[in-house]
């Protein structure tokens, strides 16, 4: 179960914004970010991404945005797979 805190969140461009998403899962899941066109979004200059584990089956996903630009904004997702299956988060960013 993926569920999405905020799921329309508005910065300015040059900041640093942070999108969330919280996941349930049992088997543990692989969790991971894509762009709203399916780019699956990878750590480096611009985007960190972090897992904080909330409990034993509950994980925070955060993927902060470095130095917003015009064409960051847009659509992203939080995707959780696991074998039983799998589930997504949006996030719309203005």
């Amino acid at each position: 179960m993926v569920q999405v805190p905020n799921q329309l969140v508005g910065a300015p461009t040059g900041t640093n914004v942070t999108l969330v998403c919280l996941v349930e899962a049992s088997p543990k899941a692989i969790n991971y970010w894509t762009r709203e066109s399916g780019e699956m979004i990878i750590s480096n200059h611009k985007y960190s991404m972090s897992e904080l584990k909330t409990s034993v089956y509950s994980v925070q996903m955060r993927l902060v945005i470095m130095n917003l630009q015009k064409q960051d904004l847009g659509g992203y997702k939080c995707i959780s797979k696991n074998s039983i299956g799998d589930a997504e988060g949006n996030i719309r960013l203005y």
